[in-house]
């Protein structure tokens, strides 16, 4: 049992490590309101940041969708196992939804494979 907690320990870093290597572009509201567009490491993402993502790119954070190209899709292959890309919009699910199946979300890890947010 050890041996495989090692493992999965070693295979956490290793994404951690690969996804820490790409700034991810964002928009940030300063201490004076103002509006600041930087690149940050993925570790820096604080709730309220805009990021803005690309087909190819690989999701830093929990993130809801507040724009998207039509016809956006991201790959979840990670997190449900299933091999179809879901599509995305801006859409707000009812509160009865659970998070898993909202296609205004995109979660960590996953990859964006059509479109652009």
């Amino acid at each position: 049992q050890w041996h495989a907690e090692q493992q999965a320990e070693d295979q956490m870093a290793s994404l951690q490590k690969m996804q820490a290597a790409q700034k991810v572009p964002c928009v940030r509201i300063g201490a004076g309101g103002q509006r600041m567009e930087v690149d940050l490491d993925p570790v820096n993402l604080v709730p309220g940041d805009i990021i803005f993502l690309e087909a190819g790119n690989r999701i830093p954070a929990d993130v809801r969708i507040l724009y998207c190209s039509d016809g956006m899709e991201v790959d979840n292959s990670a997190l449900t196992g299933e091999s179809m890309p879901e599509p995305r919009h801006t859409k707000t699910e009812p509160p009865s939804c659970p998070p898993t199946e909202a296609r205004n979300l995109a979660f960590f890890g996953t990859t964006v494979l059509k479109g652009n947010a």
